[in-house]
């Protein structure tokens, strides 16, 4: 027999959080779908808690017949009592991509990386290279 009880929640809260401030925020949020660096998760309500790192990835956030979109740079992922909070390096929601920007910091990368002396340099370069790529595949997806 199912349980029905009052605390088994239907959805949770989520939030994307950045330096900059709080980018996203739903509290009807049926299912968000992360990318860790041990592989693809999704997170429902009642979900055990957790705290993950992330890749630098897309999120999605399912609504009802609702998907939001949102471009996640690194961080790491945190779910306790149907509260997934995200905090990122930076995020974007995929219909804020400026695509042309995006394709210029990718070229800006790609010559970074061929200029790069030491290897913190080359690190530095497949960092901005990975996150102008990800802003552009979102952006194909929207």
């Amino acid at each position: 027999m199912a349980d029905n009880s009052p605390s088994e929640s239907k959805h949770l809260s989520t939030s994307i959080v950045t330096p900059d401030g709080t980018v996203y925020h739903q509290d009807d949020v049926d299912m968000a779908v992360l990318d860790t660096l041990a592989g693809q998760i999704g997170i429902m309500a009642n979900h055990i808690p957790l705290v993950v790192a992330l890749r630098i990835s897309q999120m999605r956030v399912h609504r009802g017949e609702k998907e939001d979109l949102y471009t996640v740079n690194g961080g790491f992922a945190e779910f306790s009592d149907n509260v997934l909070t995200v905090v990122a390096d930076s995020a974007e929601n995929a219909s804020d991509i400026d695509v042309s920007r995006a394709q210029a910091a990718e070229q800006r990368a790609k010559i970074r990386a061929q200029r790069a002396k030491t290897s913190d340099e080359r690190a530095r370069a497949r960092v901005a290279l990975a996150r102008a790529i990800n802003r552009i595949n979102t952006s194909k997806v929207r």
